[in-house]
């Protein structure tokens, strides 16, 4: 056995999304320089990757972190993903911290509130623990002011460097519920296909159901490539709190659900600044160990089709 080739981590989900965070591995950096660290991640380790997020040790809903050393923060955090699929995410923050303190990966602080340096910067994350069990996860943020209008949808940018694009829901769909998933995949896909030929610039589709209420919507996201996310995804309900603040400043939440039932709450702490709030729960699913074998036929994995 080839210890050099070891990989340890914690696998876990939030709001339906599954995140792999590496604890130990070949993956090394000399230095705590989040940026030269984020570029080594993204321009090597091309095999290293693939081992952690596809078939049979993953999926092509997986996504990857790897926890490292900070000079300012508590810890530092680098993402890797598929290629169809945006790179930071707001819920690996979440995820990542309940892992390491669940697991006694992350040495407690009194107040239990954490910062974390990725390459867009510091994040603080409060977590509610009890009994060495994270009970729920809380953040902190600024919704987006940059909304712009087209004809065929909005266009609105997240942390000022992630567009996500909000249709209306068709008239040819009558609702977001699983029944009409088949007709739902069919849309997400043809529009993220036409969208890309078009050299449009977009992290994800957004297509949500008219309000069933002032403060809940239903919504469906779709990457890139077309696949829709089984959560109602963080940055998509910063993205439709963005929109609804462009209307109105007496939004003080807002629930936004998604097609497979699970939902998401943003409470909205200063309208003027745009300033909200996300408080969930992650779980830990599994610890898990792999060894990169040179000599495996289906080193980089695969993707069920």
């Amino acid at each position: 056995m080839n210890l050099e080739k070891l990989f340890s981590t914690i696998d876990t989900h939030v709001v339906g999304e599954a995140f792999r965070i590496v604890i130990q591995s070949p993956i090394t950096f000399l230095g705590s320089d989040i940026m030269s660290n984020h570029d080594k991640l993204k321009n090597n380790f091309e095999n290293e990757k693939n081992l952690l997020l596809n078939e049979p040790r993953g999926h092509r809903g997986m996504h990857g972190c790897v926890v490292t050393s900070s000079s300012i923060a508590d810890f530092g955090l680098l993402f890797f993903n598929h290629e169809a699929v945006t790179n930071f995410k707001y819920e690996g923050l979440l995820a990542t911290v309940t892992a390491l303190i669940e697991t006694g990966n992350l040495n407690r602080k009194k107040e239990d509130i954490y910062t974390v340096e990725t390459e867009n910067g510091i994040y603080t994350v409060k977590a509610n623990v009890n009994k060495q069990e994270v009970a729920s996860v809380y953040l902190e943020g600024e919704a987006s002011s940059e909304v712009n209008f087209t004809p065929d949808y909005l266009s609105i940018r997240v942390d000022n460097g992630r567009n996500y694009l909000l249709f209306t829901l068709p008239e040819s769909i009558p609702n977001i519920e699983l029944v009409h998933l088949a007709s739902l995949n069919n849309w997400g896909m043809a529009c993220a296909t036409k969208l890309t030929k078009e050299n449009v610039d977009f992290e994800g589709v957004i297509v949500v159901e008219s309000e069933t209420s002032p403060n809940k919507v239903k919504s469906v996201t779709f990457e890139k490539d077309g696949y829709i996310l089984r959560s109602p995804g963080i940055d998509s309900t910063i993205a439709i709190l963005a929109s609804l603040l462009d209307r109105s400043v007496s939004i003080s939440e807002i629930e936004n659900e998604s097609i497979f039932g699970s939902s998401l709450k943003a409470k909205v702490l200063s309208a003027s600044e745009r300033r909200f709030s996300i408080e969930t729960e992650a779980f830990v699913t599994g610890t898990h160990e792999f060894i990169l074998d040179e000599d495996d036929p289906l080193r980089n994995g695969f993707l069920l089709v």
